[in-house]
């Protein structure tokens, strides 16, 4: 059960940052989503590292 909890907290901080993520595409800031893109792909090659 634990595990669950953990990927279900994962997936909702995952949806927040592809959301803000969209916002920012949406309003022209590419800069903006250009790091937070890199910050998505460093996270999870981290977590799949880490397993």
């Amino acid at each position: 059960m634990n595990s669950i909890s953990i990927f279900k907290s994962y997936l909702r901080r995952l949806l927040q940052d592809l959301k803000d993520l969209n916002d920012a595409l949406k309003n022209k800031e590419y800069e903006k989503a250009e790091k937070m893109t890199e910050t998505l792909i460093n996270d999870t090659q981290k977590g799949i590292e880490d397993n």
